[in-house]
């Protein structure tokens, strides 16, 4: 009997500068198996994990993502405008950087699989002459499903970074993490749609930085004014979640608990069990997206150097180092209508 198929995922989740941490970590696994990349089938980012992808997809090696993190997202996040009126950040910065890394490549044109997700606001335009509304709708850019990957790769990356407050919108698209900051179960979604055996599915999450919150006040009687600005209890650990928010947003933190709960990776390990490891350290403090502070720097890269990535190198070990296959092709439905 031919052996059965196995199927590698890489996932990167959003935070931002915090990707730091991301890219320290998968460069210490990257030094004691660099296979890593080349052997991964799929590859999903959410929003800074989706940056992180569209750089390996172009084929930046980690110890470059960690310079590009020390330096032209510092330098990027250095320049922000104050005025909660506007974004914090140029979205058209963004998605420039992104077209001068991928000019004219579609998510259907990469030659591995790929997931970036993203969440659009819908609206409103004529159809037939009549005003017709679009609904909102989370969207996964993927060359894993016909239709899905008919986007450049730059509009992708770019949407799944547009987080409201600290960028505008790139049209329509905004941040990943209204679809999950995590986007590793999407990924294995697309694998079991793709045919393959949920048992040979093995995937590692790579995070940045688990960051608790809580509400010490009492919320028993709370309206909508304290869900949405919450009270002034110096115990509660509810940061404004947008930036040049003016008060913390405790349903918003709550709705978005990517960061602070371990949602996507409970539900991972539910579905993979030992062939699931998620490599997230604890920080000490909230250490907001846009924080260039020298000693938070540290802090990330630190706390990369030193995670626990054990689980990790046994499932690289395992399922990375001898993948005969390497990168599978994008099932080839995919890009039956690539433009």
């Amino acid at each position: 009997m031919a052996e059965k198929q196995k199927f590698t995922i890489l996932s990167f989740v959003g935070g931002g500068i915090r990707g730091l941490m991301s890219v320290t970590i998968l460069n210490k696994l990257y030094t004691k198996y660099p296979q890593i990349i080349d052997n991964t089938d799929l590859i999903a980012g959410c929003s800074t994990g989706s940056i992180i992808t569209s750089e390996l997809l172009a084929g930046t090696k980690p110890q470059d993502l960690i310079t590009f993190f020390t330096t032209k997202e510092i330098d990027f996040y250095n320049k922000m405008n104050t005025d909660p009126n506007v974004p914090a950040y140029s979205i058209d910065e963004v998605f420039a950087s992104q077209l001068k890394l991928h000019p004219t490549a579609k998510v259907s044109d990469l030659g591995r699989c790929a997931l970036f997700v993203s969440f659009n606001v819908g609206g409103a335009g004529l159809k037939d002459g009549v005003k017709t509304p679009t609904p909102w709708e989370p969207v996964m850019y993927t060359n894993m499903i016909a239709d899905h990957g008919d986007v450049l790769v730059a509009k992708a990356a770019t949407s799944s970074g547009a987080m409201p407050g600290q960028l505008g919108s790139y049209e329509g698209n905004i941040d990943g993490a209204f679809f999950n900051h995590d986007p590793t179960v999407a990924a294995i979604a697309l694998a079991v749609k793709a045919g393959y055996a949920l048992e040979d599915i093995t995937a590692i999450t790579i995070g940045t930085g688990l960051m608790y919150d809580w509400i010490v006040s009492d919320t028993h009687n709370w309206g909508a004014n304290q869900w949405m600005t919450g009270t002034p209890n110096p115990f509660n650990v509810t940061p404004p979640f947008l930036m040049n928010q003016s008060t913390p947003g405790p349903v918003l933190d709550a709705s978005l608990s990517g960061t602070s709960a371990q949602i996507m990776p409970m539900l991972a390990g539910f579905l993979l069990g030992d062939r699931y490891a998620n490599v997230n350290p604890t920080l000490p403090f909230f250490i907001p997206e846009n924080t260039t502070y020298p000693q938070a720097i540290d802090l990330l890269q630190s706390k990369g150097k030193s995670a626990d990535t054990a689980k990790a190198e046994a499932l690289l070990q395992a399922y990375w180092v001898n993948h005969s296959l390497g990168p599978v092709t994008p099932p080839a439905h995919a890009s039956a209508n690539r433009a």
